[in-house]
């Protein structure tokens, strides 16, 4: 027995977008590939979409949901993953005049997988990251939300070894972190170009990792701002990273534009599983001291 027309052609799109999963897709394209009219794919995507079955990126295309592309895979396809990545990395960058990238830890290295930069900063897409070592201080993001022995042993591997104080300092970052869902570095130095910040951009000696507060009449000479992607809860995918800034920036627009990569984050973590999995109650309680 044949399906009704409404079920055939939803399955065109289950089928369209799931033959293509690691490609994005207007309205338009679809429509025109399945030759349907676009008030039926408008509504059609719209359905779909609400149920979880595709899903609508930053850039206002279309991918298939996470749910259907892991029936075939156990894991979450890369290239399906960064459709959804890559148009809020976009957003960001153009927004804040600065370069988005994306950090995934692989065993001990950062790596950084994409980059998005606005145009005042083109030439850092011409440019070679070095991965860097997870290694207190640097690696935070995906330490706030490890357990006790695990953030103890993270601390212990810093090299050179941390103060006692800088210990204190690096624990209260990982609260801020939690409570605010990002963190942020300062440099040492003051930067007053882009030139500047990308000639500094790998000086990690250049650059304080601690970001216990912010106080939002203070100014920040900013390296970055990080923001944790979750897969699971507590369970750190990876991080989009904020950088190339050239001026100091007042603390109430540093946690405004830290807010917004969250919300970046958490869009890209609903997609990943399927809601939304930063628990605001969780992410304020406090760490036990390392």
């Amino acid at each position: 027995m044949s399906s009704s027309p409404p079920i055939a052609r939803a399955v065109a799109v289950l089928n369209f977008l799931g033959g293509h999963a690691g490609q994005a897709f207007t309205l338009t394209e679809i429509a025109k590939s399945l030759r349907i009219s676009s008030a039926t794919c408008h509504n059609l995507l719209g359905a779909l979409t609400e149920a979880g079955y595709i899903y609508r990126t930053a850039a206002k295309t279309y991918v298939i949901g996470p749910a259907l592309s892991r029936l075939a895979q156990e894991t979450l396809p890369l290239d399906v993953l960064m459709q959804v990545v890559r148009p809020e990395m976009r957003l960001l960058a153009d927004e804040f005049d600065v370069v988005c990238s994306a950090a995934f830890l692989r065993g001990e290295d950062v790596i950084v997988q994409a980059r998005a930069a606005a145009v005042s900063h083109i030439t850092w897409n011409t440019q070679n990251t070095p991965s860097q070592k997870a290694i207190a201080p640097i690696g935070n993001v995906y330490m706030a939300w490890s357990g006790e022995r695990e953030i103890t042993r993270w601390l212990d591997g810093a090299a050179p070894p941390l103060s006692p104080q800088e210990r204190q300092d690096m624990l209260r970052t990982l609260e801020f972190l939690r409570a605010h869902g990002y963190t942020f570095g300062v440099r040492t130095m003051p930067i007053d170009s882009p030139e500047r910040a990308l000639a500094l951009r790998n000086r990690r000696d250049l650059t304080s990792y601690a970001a216990p507060a912010l106080n939002p009449a203070d100014s920040y000479n900013l390296a970055f701002i990080a923001a944790p992607v979750f897969g699971r809860p507590d369970e750190v995918a990876f991080s989009l990273n904020l950088l190339g800034f050239n001026h100091a920036l007042k603390g109430k627009t540093v946690g405004a534009m830290g807010d917004k990569l969250r919300a970046s984050c958490e869009r890209i973590g609903d997609f990943i599983a399927g809601r939304s999995v930063l628990d605001p109650a969780a992410m304020s309680a406090p760490l036990q001291h390392a």
